[in-house]
């Protein structure tokens, strides 16, 4: 079968959260209001089943429900991303095969969890899903949720194999993403694309092609922006949207656990704006009311900066 190419991805492809009701099922409406909300911001693409969206801890039938909805919604307006991390390599290939058939752009792969792989096993990881998959392939290195740290040169090793067209890093060491660029940076049919946040603009000033940043799904106008100035080496512009990522960062830190608090502070915030409920996958439990009040506050701050800085314009 004939490779489906989505072509080099640039800009912020937002890893979008899964908005639930409160018994667990997918909340169509506020998926389709938050894509919708998205694309309007010059987005550059949507991923969804990512750590951010809960992907793993959901079940198969919402999994694909997800995936389902959000070709049907998107429509061909931004490339549709498809995490597909799993335990198992034969978990990844069959979910990877349905975002296939249902229309998705690409599929994304964390290294399998729970049982660690060497760097001979994750080469032959990959090779089997692309093997198995007809369907463009992003990497992804997340070290605190897989416990496997992927090196640079296992990176520029499997970029090399046909069918791999990208590397999400969200493993949060600058000097190893260094060495990634200078390995693999210049090519021109392969996307270096940055997680963490406050990351994202010294990773595209540096050469990287965009960011696929949690905030966006809050306030993806701001990134947007920070992209374009860290694009254009825009640095005074830079300075202020920094601050405001910087400032946004911290809703993610009301909690003990990261990565329950990054999924419940997003949430926090969209509730806050009338988006999506506070419901996750259980037996995660949702923000708090002090949570909430705290979340807002923090986005109240932010529009406080930023007019401030327009001010100063």
């Amino acid at each position: 079968m004939k490779m489906k190419t989505t072509g080099k991805l640039q800009g912020i492809i937002t890893p979008i959260l899964t908005p639930l009701q409160d018994d667990g099922s997918l909340d169509t409406r506020s998926l389709e209001a938050l894509i919708e909300r998205l694309i309007a911001a010059g987005i550059a693409g949507v991923f969804v089943l990512g750590t951010t969206g809960e992907g793993p801890a959901l079940s198969r039938d919402l999994q694909q429900q997800l995936i389902q909805k959000s070709v049907e919604i998107i429509s061909g307006r931004c490339p549709l991303l498809v995490g597909i991390s799993a335990a198992s390599l034969s978990d990844s290939i069959e979910l990877g095969l349905f975002a296939q058939s249902a229309g998705a752009d690409a599929v994304v792969a964390a290294p399998p969890c729970y049982i660690p792989a060497d760097e001979a096993e994750l080469e032959d990881f990959y090779k089997a899903l692309v093997q198995s998959l007809s369907i463009p392939l992003y990497l992804y290195n997340m070290p605190a949720m897989t416990k496997i740290t992927m090196s640079p040169k296992l990176i520029a090793r499997l970029s090399q194999l046909p069918g791999i067209v990208g590397y999400k890093d969200s493993a949060g060491d600058m000097e190893a993403f260094k060495q990634v660029l200078e390995l693999i940076g210049d090519r021109d049919d392969f996307s270096i694309l940055m997680g963490p946040d406050t990351m994202m603009i010294e990773a595209v000033t540096l050469g990287a092609d965009g960011g696929v940043n949690s905030g966006s799904n809050v306030l993806p106008e701001l990134f947007v922006q920070a992209w374009q100035a860290a694009r254009d080496r825009e640095s005074e512009s830079q300075e202020c949207l920094r601050a405001q990522i910087q400032r946004l960062y911290d809703i993610y830190n009301l909690r003990e656990n990261f990565c329950c608090g990054v999924i419940a502070g997003i949430k926090a915030a969209l509730n806050s704006k009338g988006l999506c409920g506070l419901t996750m996958v259980a037996p995660s439990r949702p923000a708090t009311q002090q949570t909430i009040d705290t979340v807002t506050a923090i986005l109240d701050e932010i529009e406080q900066m930023k007019q401030e800085s327009l001010a100063a314009e």
